[in-house]
């Protein structure tokens, strides 16, 4: 592949180039509407938390809207690229999310979840009474935890039914106490028609590396299921348990427009691919994705300037083990990377010195324009251009169309 400068297209030719896919999108309903579209747990969880900084303190990302409702304002180029949180068209009703695609000029799109990171925040992490404010004698945080992920993926279910789930694809969350239990909740998932998974990234599923064959079954099931397995920002609890490094330091206080899942501070931002990059280098030393080629694998929403260098580490140590690895990995490490794996950047990232500097990982780098969240930055879609058109249509195309399809397969 060259990624020689060539004469830069229109913007308009993107839509000549196939069908765009997104690979980050975001339900954002109000905290109001929780109970309605996510049932009892919601109703327990908004009851016991007297501490909703979390989620009415965030600027435009916040969660308590009361003066929303009908989700029925006008669906325009302008407003599905600047308006941003709640307020944002289908930011509610996914009923209407086809609309803003179109608006959009996206094909097909995954929808993660606001609500249910409540539910890995609680079921992940010992000190989530300090975030939420209610008293730790009271509750049963592992089981509202998992309640409150059961009303979302009750939801995900519902939405596949109601909506055009080739284009619109919410994801299922699942946690990973037990094989059994990430089994049976997997299955379910499949069985409704989901499409894609996000499962907790900072601690070990089942309790046991990634890699130990005895998951064997779990991967080979999302893998023969076509079901993309992705790690999504806000889902580092235990992998960083302490919150000490960063508290305290004046440069690291959380940005007015941050998120329940993404505090915006450079501590943060510096940190948050630590996780991902545990995860990844399990899973590719480990020889998962050997034993399981046609795995999908993502990682959202936490920039991808660190790939390339995790890739380069992975090919080093394989290197300097070789012969551990004769027998279980017949590519290089960074070779299962830009096969298996794929990674969504913001659009504040030169993403075309990752094409330039990193070009045997060219099919990693994709699309990803967290709609409608504050952090995805407004007119994400011109903005990836302006910095890629100079490389040329083939990575472009690569950018837009090809390399997303690896999460968002057609049906």
């Amino acid at each position: 592949m060259t990624t020689s400068v060539k004469a830069q297209p229109s913007l308009d030719k993107l839509d000549e180039l196939g069908p765009i896919l997104d690979i980050d999108s975001h339900e954002m309903i109000p905290l109001h509407m929780w109970p309605e579209a996510f049932g009892d747990a919601a109703v327990k969880f908004t009851e016991l938390a007297t501490n909703t900084a979390m989620v009415d303190n965030l600027g435009e990302n916040s969660m308590r809207r009361d003066d929303l409702g009908a989700d029925d304002d006008a669906i325009d180029p302008a407003t599905v690229w600047d308006i941003k949180g709640p307020a944002a068209p289908s930011a509610i009703k996914m009923s209407r999310r086809v609309d803003v695609l179109d608006a959009m000029g996206v094909d097909r799109q995954l929808v993660y979840p606001n609500f249910a990171l409540i539910g890995v925040m609680l079921a992940c992490n010992p000190e989530a009474h300090k975030w939420f404010g209610y008293d730790p004698a009271d509750v049963d945080r592992v089981q509202l935890g998992r309640d409150v992920i059961a009303g979302h993926n009750d939801w995900v279910l519902r939405t596949i039914r109601e909506v055009d789930a080739n284009r619109v694809r919410p994801v299922g969350l699942i946690l990973t106490e037990s094989l059994d239990q990430m089994m049976a909740d997997t299955q379910r998932l499949i069985d409704g028609g989901t499409r894609a998974l996000m499962i907790p990234g900072g601690e070990p599923p089942a309790g046991m590396s990634p890699a130990d064959t005895r998951l064997d079954p779990w991967w080979a099931l999302v893998a023969e299921a076509d079901m993309a397995v992705t790690l999504h920002i806000g889902t580092e609890f235990p992998f960083l348990a302490s919150s000490r490094w960063a508290s305290r330091v004046p440069q690291f206080k959380r940005a007015d427009f941050a998120s329940l899942e993404f505090p915006v501070e450079p501590y943060f931002g510096a940190t948050m691919n630590f996780t991902h990059e545990n995860f990844i280098t399990v899973l590719v030393l480990g020889g998962v994705f050997e034993r399981h080629p046609t795995l999908r694998f993502g990682c959202l929403e936490i920039t991808a300037q660190w790939i390339g260098p995790l890739a380069d580490r992975l090919d080093l140590w394989e290197t300097q083990f070789h012969k551990r690895f004769t027998d279980v990995l017949t590519m290089r490490p960074s070779e299962y990377i830009n096969r298996n794996i794929r990674v969504g950047p913001f659009p504040f990232e030169d993403v075309a010195s990752y094409f330039n500097r990193y070009p045997h990982l060219s099919d990693v780098y994709s699309f990803s324009s967290d709609f409608p969240h504050v952090e995805g930055g407004k007119g994400s879609k011109q903005k990836f251009y302006e910095n890629l058109a100079p490389l040329g249509d083939e990575v472009l195309r690569k950018f837009y169309v090809d390399n997303p399809e690896l999460l968002l397969p057609a049906q």
